[in-house]
């Protein structure tokens, strides 16, 4: 056995050992939220930014700070984020009222850069609302049972540097539908009925529109695929796609394209256009070509078939002929 000396000098080497190892290992990273609020192109130098947790099992507010005078905050997570576990963060802030949202935290490797959240100043709007630029409008048509079901695609953009917000009964932006449109839906995601509803024949919206793009969808039935569609104002992209199979349709101010499939067996078919200026889009039955009757198919198969036999019989002639 090893006398008690030499015992106390490994045991003093394998520590000192073990130590220089780990300080050579680098230490992970800090479950630590680093980040700035900006306002429009300045930065905020007065507001609360809130922790923010969602997951299949939980969700709520984890913390909240105080930012400074440049804007900068620091928030510790409970623990380094992993995008196997369905967890993520994500932080906001509250200006004039208006929440404002950062992007959501799933690696740890975002926690080395800065973290920002993107606030703005406010345009109080008019009781009836504002002008909003029409970026896109996807119109798609099918057929359910004796109806044909409408979902249409609102995509518009606010080109202000202030997020738009309505007086107290107003709106924010509205815009009319489809004439006879029923079963109205308007209800999408976290958009509840409060601040996007059906009113009167139009898409009312009451909800703050920050700058940037914002998509809105309503669903409704309609009797006909015909149907008159206000188009108020310019579309930059507009699109009807109708689901097949569907009978002929002319589409006024549209061209129709070659026709997508969206999914598997799903195809549509499609008319385009750009930059769409036209107060309504009209949409009617076109004419069906009627098949030729079953005894016109019989009577050019009989006369197809005497030419033919007309022709053989006149080549074997001419050999016979020939062979004389």
């Amino acid at each position: 056995s090893l006398s008690w000396p030499v015992a106390t000098l490994l045991l003093i080497l394998v520590a000192f050992l073990t130590e220089e190892v780990a300080s050579q290992v680098e230490p992970g990273p800090e479950p630590v939220l680093n980040g700035q609020v900006l306002l429009g192109d300045s930065v905020l130098t007065l507001g609360t930014v809130v922790l923010h947790v969602l997951s299949d099992l939980t969700q709520g507010e984890l913390d909240s700070t105080i930012v400074d005078n440049e804007g900068a905050f620091s928030l510790q997570l409970p623990r380094i984020p992993d995008p196997t576990s369905g967890e993520f963060y994500f932080a906001s802030v509250r200006r004039d009222g208006v929440m404002y949202f950062g992007p959501p935290i799933t690696t740890a490797i975002q926690l080395d850069s800065l973290y920002q959240i993107q606030a703005y100043d406010t345009l109080l709007a008019p009781t009836e609302g504002v002008p909003i630029t029409l970026e896109a409008r996807n119109i798609f048509l099918e057929q359910v049972g004796e109806s044909w079901r409408v979902t249409d695609l609102f995509q518009i953009r606010n080109d202000r540097d202030r997020t738009v917000v309505p007086r107290a009964g107003g709106r924010t932006w509205s815009y009319p539908l489809a004439e006879g449109a029923r079963d109205v839906s308007t209800s999408e995601g976290e958009m509840s009925e409060d601040v996007v509803s059906y009113e009167e024949g139009a898409l009312v919206v009451r909800a703050a529109l920050p700058p940037g793009e914002r998509l809105f969808i309503v669903r409704y039935s309609l009797d006909l695929p015909a149907i008159s569609v206000p188009t108020p104002g310019e579309t930059e992209v507009l699109d009807l796609l109708v689901r097949e199979p569907a009978p002929p349709l002319e589409v006024e101010g549209l061209q129709q394209t070659a026709s997508v499939e969206l999914d598997p067996g799903e195809s549509y078919r499609r008319y385009a256009g750009e930059n769409y200026s036209q107060p309504i889009l009209g949409v009617t039955l076109g004419e069906e070509i009627p098949p030729p009757p079953v005894q016109w198919i019989a009577v050019v198969l009989a006369l197809v078939l005497a030419v033919s036999g007309l022709i053989a019989f006149r080549g074997s002639a001419a050999e016979s002929v020939k062979a004389v």
